[in-house]
């Protein structure tokens, strides 16, 4: 593999490339040590802005930039490899993609291609979102970040171009501190802004920036001592930021500090031992080199893998992805990006070239988002199947993450006068909503619904998550109210509770936990159970003393597969033959899946819930897991159509198959009440 013989290449800094690409390929791969690989990206950041930042202060100082020379050489970069990838993703989705999937596939390309994709993802992000892991272009929102900083960074030196270097570098350090307060502040209140848009992002590469205008002048490199020292410090940072963190830590904010400093340090320290002999080896260079293409291509791969599965897909399944990905990376150098990153046209002839190739395939793609994902490639009932779930998911009526209010719209609070029947909880509950209002109008009743994401029906505790500060004071405060409005309500004459129990202490949940909302930190699962228990009495008390009857359901069983996948899936030959390749047992499962495919509530939190509702007299009491389980297993589908929208929300279905002859709720007997 040729190397660029430029003389201001630095094989070192591919070598750090190369670092940057594979933490991040074998982390989404699940490789446990670089349970922090992400951090990948952070170094690509910082060394984007030391190479990129670097030419365009040098040539604003030379008097010889010029914007469509820059943007040209920009699109030459970023756009034949990202075009080839889009195109292959776009052909598999032929075959491969759902018609959702599809159209998801078709505006994930155009936020890619324009440079949005930050954005997009940005947006779409709220609790119901698709699994991150199946959009083929997730990773292209880093190059969104690039593209917007190089959109407004040229503007910013042009405009201190006059201005002394030190100037220009208080400048640019004071717009870096800036963008650094604002990702440590706002992580607190938007996390999902804070991690893709570009004015917390900012930092990173204005730190690059930064160190190249620091150094423009210098004529020789580091002396050996303290280069090293910087050298060995920089791959010590850089080494523990792939593997001290994990995708609950709070990013990008302190944390970020590691892989940061750390590339800083090996950009400074050129003539290191580490710089000379590790990074500047030559099977770093290589990777370096095809780093680009490599973290384009394994993604749509990962990411169809994961398609195409029920059940997780192994690490070692994902790192077979990995190499293959690497070889179609080093194909996609040698024969896409070199050619076309050398060819010799006027700058203005590449920018309409790329401008109409791009406007094509906008127009190509935009085809299929307006026709829904061109549904006729397969069955009709598959169109319907994916409607049917997704009415599953969420609803008006299922207030996000921030909401404090209970939405009290004739959607939530069906009021004609009629008695009510009151559904209170998390999503959970929200999934049950459906089948309980077919329940309360056919018994003759009003519905009211106040569900919550991740927040279950509790009095006196509330559930803290790391991931979305200030979650436990807006939970406990929604319930307040919540609680409030269905107990002085006369009319309301049943109340189901409901929730998510287990969610705070399940593998995945990181540092959830119950706290108290006037204290909230975690002082252990113990004191967090007890504490649940004692808040669902108090809610049940003051329910019933309002002369409520009240019913608590327990939790249905959450699944290691997705059965609104194998729903989908059941619909796309290619999709299924692939899956039984890869793995064959859902396909024998029949719709029951086997106990080691589920993971079943906590028992210390059953019997939590369950003490809970017997405390006091006339509680009624159901547990869903046992309505969908047996020894043999657990039920995730029924006569073709799926019980559940994930792996553990149930569907339209799968609430009336749970709370099918459960509740009893003929007019007379509730007149009784």
């Amino acid at each position: 593999m040729a190397l660029d013989p430029s003389p201001r290449y630095r094989r070192d800094i591919d070598g750090l490339r190369a670092i940057a690409v594979t933490a991040v390929v074998l982390f989404h791969a699940g490789l446990y040590p670089l349970k922090s690989g992400f951090t990948g990206v952070d170094i690509f950041f910082v060394i984007s802005g030391f190479l990129i930042g670097g030419i365009v202060y040098r040539d604003v100082g030379a008097g010889r930039f010029r914007f469509d020379a820059f943007y040209a050489r920009r699109a030459a970069r970023i756009l034949p490899a990202l075009m080839a990838v889009i195109a292959s993703v776009t052909i598999l989705g032929i075959v491969l993609a759902s018609p959702q999937d599809y159209r998801q596939i078709a505006i994930g390309a155009i936020a890619a291609l324009s440079g949005w994709s930050n954005i997009l993802f940005w947006r779409q992000v709220n609790y119901f979102s698709p699994d991150a892991h199946l959009d083929p272009f997730l990773m292209t929102w880093s190059l969104g970040v690039e593209e917007q900083f190089y959109l407004l960074f040229p503007f910013l030196l042009l405009a201190l171009r006059r201005l002394p270097r030190p100037v220009v570098l208080g400048a640019i350090g004071a717009l870096c501190l800036g963008s650094f307060m604002l990702a440590v502040i706002g992580m607190g209140h938007w996390p999902t802004a804070v991690f893709y848009l570009l004015p917390t992002r900012a930092w990173e590469l204005g730190a690059g920036t930064f160190l190249a205008i620091a150094r423009a002048g210098a004529t020789a490199p580091l002396p050996a001592r303290p280069a090293n020292i910087l050298g060995f410090t920089g791959i010590g940072l850089v080494g523990l930021s792939v593997c001290l963190f994990n995708e609950h830590t709070p990013f990008p904010r302190l944390a970020a500090l590691l892989p940061v400093g750390g590339t800083l340090a090996l950009l400074l320290a050129e003539r290191s031992i580490v710089n000379r002999l590790i990074l500047s080896a030559r099977p770093f260079v290589g990777v370096g080199l095809v780093s680009y293409s490599w973290y384009l291509w394994h993604w749509p791969l990962m990411a169809f893998t994961w398609l195409c599965m029920a059940q997780p897909a192994r690490p070692v399944q994902l790192v077979v992805v990995a190499f293959v990905s690497l070889g179609l990376a080093v194909l996609s150098w040698r024969y896409i990006e070199q050619p076309f990153r050398h060819v010799r046209l006027p700058s203005r002839t590449v920018l309409l070239r790329y401008g109409s190739a791009t406007a094509l395939c906008g127009v190509a793609l935009a085809a299929i988002y307006m026709s829904q994902g061109f549904p006729a490639r397969f069955n009709p009932a598959l169109a319907k199947t994916q409607a049917s779930l997704t009415a599953g998911r969420g609803g008006s009526c299922l207030a996000n993450y921030g909401d404090a209010r209970p939405n009290t719209s004739f959607a939530c609070v069906h009021d004609t006068g009629r008695l009510q029947i009151a559904l209170l909880g998390d999503s959970h509950a929200a999934a049950l909503a459906p089948a309980l209002s077919r329940i309360a109008r056919e018994g003759g009743y009003d519905f009211v619904q106040f569900t919550k994401s991740s927040c279950p029906p509790l009095l006196g505790a509330t559930r803290l998550m790391p991931q979305h500060p200030g979650h436990a004071a807006t939970c406990a405060l929604y319930n307040e109210r919540a609680i409030s409005l269905v107990a002085h309500n006369p009319e309301v004459q049943l109340v189901v509770l409901t929730g998510y129990w287990s969610a705070p202490y399940e593998t995945d949940a990181s540092d959830d936990a119950y706290v108290d909302p006037t204290h909230p930190v975690d002082d252990g699962v113990v004191a967090g159970i007890a504490r649940m228990q004692a808040a669902l009495v108090r809610t049940e008390t003051i329910l019933t003393h309002a002369g409520k009857k009240v019913i608590v359901l327990g939790d249905v069983p959450h699944f290691r597969l997705d059965p609104a996948r194998e729903a989908v899936t059941a619909f796309m030959p290619v999709r299924a033959w692939i899956e039984h390749r890869l793995d064959p047992g859902p396909a024998r499962a029949g719709g029951i899946a086997p106990l080691p495919w589920v993971i079943p509530p906590a028992p210390a939190i059953e019997n939590a819930v369950h003490a809970a509702a017997t405390t006091i007299g006339g509680i009624t009491y159901a547990s869903l897991y046992d309505r969908f389980c047996t020894p043999q297993g657990c039920r995730f589908s029924r006569e073709s159509a799926s019980l559940y929208v994930d792996s553990q929300h149930l569907s339209g279905a799968g609430g009336e198959f749970a709370l099918n002859g459960l509740i009893d709720v003929a007019p007379s007997t509730m007149a009784d009440k």
